[in-house]
């Protein structure tokens, strides 16, 4: 996000300290998360950056007052906690603010109280983002639909709205998880939907919708969902034609009304942008759809994912894109969105030793397997991610802290997953050797064998006894 903050001069005044801290967390309250129990600072939906002691103390007395900031009782605590003078707590506390302000704008270098640490320096402990998935029942039958729905929506139970409320409250209260997006399936075919959105709003959570834009054609339905405090949307937009969209939701009509979808949410002003699945339907169409994106939805971005072999993908080989193959297909997106002079996001982890998205300007990608993402089914069961089957723990009738911290959480959070063919690679902890569900899928690691450097013997054994011992879950149809 961009925010116009007037910045104090630099040796501020008592009244201008002031001024600039109450301007600052006014205004920015609903995107900043400061987070004690591990020390971060969350800009919602999912920037971070760790706070050492001191800047926990600072902002968690500014952004968690009740009453506004207060900048003399900031600094008395900093005198007192650390035996600093006046002056000194006072230039420490104008910098931090600077940096917030800074960061806020994506601007590192003008962020004076900002160090860059070395990758793995800090721990942890929570989720960033959560997703419900509200049921698994849809409009549309896509190709490559993860999930399998909507088969799976007669199958997997739905939660009532009560038991919602549950897991909401166990994601926010107990998970310390600042933003949730209702996902599904469609979750728009869920009665209650406002409903929930008023609910997780009135907690204080950014509430994200990722929708087919189908019921979204209806201005009097979006108004309700603004009403009930909606922040923003993922519409999913799989061509930049209604021939190709239609093809691969094998939906006549869902084309024109999900781009009438986005043209509504966007006029109710809540936050819109597109995702795009790259399979075999559309793979040969990007270049017009982000024509389409930039010249006829005006987009300031979009963002894409290469499609997951799990669902109603496994029975369209067609639809099939390998790591192999997508690193031309990444570059010749970002070819296509500098032109058109739109921000292309990807989602997608892929190893980096077959394509870097950091080199690339894409930023760090890896499987956020319960660990940055707390994913939750229709039943209330937490799954690694939604493209899972079986859950891993019952988030509805048990503690957070229990399901999260059980032997199976952890073998997904410590990446335990990571091909044994890549424990020699000096970057295995920021890689973690992309998505296991590609490699379950494909049965083996043949794309990596000529790239990775290997590992011990007995690396392959011990890999597939913790699989075998922790994993519990596969993904849908695998």
């Amino acid at each position: 996000m961009n925010m116009d903050v007037a910045v104090v001069e630099e040796k501020p005044t008592s009244s201008g300290l002031q001024r600039f801290a109450t301007e600052l967390v006014n205004s920015t309250r609903e995107y900043i998360y400061i987070r004690p129990e591990d020390g971060l600072i969350i800009f919602r939906p999912n920037r971070m950056n760790y706070l050492n002691e001191s800047a926990l103390l600072m902002l968690d007395m500014l952004y968690g007052s009740p009453d506004g900031p207060d900048v003399e009782a900031v600094v008395s605590s900093v005198v007192e906690r650390y035996g600093i003078d006046d002056e000194r707590a006072r230039n420490d506390l104008h910098n931090l603010l600077i940096s917030v302000s800074a960061l806020l704008n994506d601007d590192v270098c003008g962020a004076p109280s900002v160090k860059i640490m070395q990758f793995g320096s800090h721990h942890r402990e929570l989720p960033v983002l959560s997703e419900i998935a509200l049921t698994y029942k849809c409009q549309n039958r896509c190709t490559f639909c993860y999930a399998n729905s909507p088969a799976r929506g007669r199958d997997v139970p739905e939660m009532t709205t009560t038991e919602v409320q549950v897991i909401i409250d166990r994601i926010y209260d107990e998970a310390h998880c600042p933003t949730v997006s209702f996902t599904g399936g469609e979750p728009t075919l869920r009665k209650d939907l406002p409903e929930l959105v008023s609910y997780a709003k009135a907690k204080g959570m950014r509430v994200n919708l990722i929708t087919n834009g189908i019921k979204c054609a209806s201005e009097a339905y979006v108004q309700a969902l603004a009403d009930a405090g909606l922040d923003s949307a993922q519409v999913s937009i799989e061509g930049g034609t209604a021939e190709v969209h239609d093809a691969i939701t094998q939906h006549p009509g869902a084309w024109e009304r999900a781009v009438r979808g986005v043209s509504n949410l966007r006029a109710a002003d809540i936050h819109t942008h597109t995702n795009t699945t790259i399979c075999g339907g559309n793979r040969d169409h990007l270049a017009e759809l982000v024509e389409f994106i930039a010249d006829e939805l005006h987009s300031e971005y979009f963002s894409m994912n290469m499609v997951i072999r799990t669902g109603t993908a496994l029975f369209h080989p067609q639809d099939d894109i390998s790591y192999t193959e997508i690193r031309p297909i990444i570059e010749a997106l970002q070819a296509k969105a500098d032109e058109k002079e739109v921000r292309f996001v990807w989602y997608s982890p892929v190893p980096y030793c077959m394509f870097n998205p950091v080199q690339a300007g894409l930023g760090s990608k890896s499987c956020a397997c319960v660990d940055g993402l707390i994913s939750v089914n229709p039943a209330g069961q937490l799954i690694p991610c939604s493209s899972f089957g079986a859950g891993i723990g019952d988030l509805l009738h048990e503690p957070f802290e229990k399901v999260w911290y059980s032997r199976t959480a952890l073998y997904w959070r410590r990446k335990e997953f990571t091909p044994p063919i890549c424990q020699r690679c000096e970057i295995r902890d920021i890689c973690c050797g992309a998505c296991p569900l590609y490699w379950d899928e494909r049965g083996g690691f043949d794309e990596l064998k000529a790239l990775a450097p290997g590992g011990p013997p007995w690396a392959g054994l011990i890999w597939r006894v913790r699989k075998a011992l922790w994993s519990r879950t596969r993904g849908v149809g695998l």
